[in-house]
C-alpha cells in the first residue's frame, strides 16, 4: 500500500510521538507499506519546523534525512485546485496522484472532508489504526 503522509503527520511524529510516530515506524518496518513524498512536502515541513517550532538547521536536516531514506520521492506532474480555503494543501493531493498512492493520512480537516480523491482514500491517523489494527496501535 502506497501512503502519503501530510506535513502535519510528520510534525506530529517529530514533536509528540505517539500515534503519528507509530505510523512512521510501521511504514519503515513493514514492507507492505511504501511511503510517498515530494520535495514540496519536505520544504513545508522544513519551514514549519524552523519558523513555528524553532528547530535548529541541524535537527531539521537530521529529521529530513531519516524520512528521505524511507520515502519514495515523486515530482508532481499534475496541479490541482481542490482545496480553496488553504491552497497549500493541494500539494498533498498532487503528491498522491503523481505517486500513485492508495492512501493519504492527514490531520487536515479540509482534506479529510474529501474522504477520497481520484480513488485515493483520505483518512485521519486514528482511522489508520482502526483500519489496520494489526499494524498500528489502537490505544493512542
Amino acid at each position: 500500500m502506497r501512503i502519503v503522509l501530510d506535513t502535519n503527520v510528520y510534525i506530529g511524529a517529530a514533536l509528540q510521538g505517539e500515534l503519528t510516530e507509530d505510523i512512521l515506524e510501521e511504514l519503515v518496518e513493514n514492507p507492505q507499506f511504501e511511503l510517498i513524498a515530494s520535495e514540496e512536502i519536505f520544504l513545508e515541513l522544513e519551514q514549519k519546523l524552523r519558523e513555528k517550532f524553532h528547530w535548529s538547521k541541524e535537527r531539521i536536516e537530521f529529521f529530513l534525512r531519516k524520512i528521505r531514506k524511507i520515502a519514495e520521492i515523486v515530482e508532481p506532474t499534475e496541479r490541482v485546485n481542490v482545496i480553496t480555503r488553504d491552497p497549500e494543501d493541494n500539494k498533498i493531493l498532487e503528491c498522491a496522484i503523481s505517486g500513485d498512492a492508495d492512501l493519504i493520512v492527514t490531520l487536515d480537516q479540509d482534506l479529510i472532508k474529501l474522504k477520497k480523491y481520484q480513488g485515493i482514500g483520505i483518512i485521519h491517523p486514528k482511522t489508520l489504526s482502526w483500519t489496520f489494527p494489526e499494524y498500528f496501535k489502537k490505544d493512542n
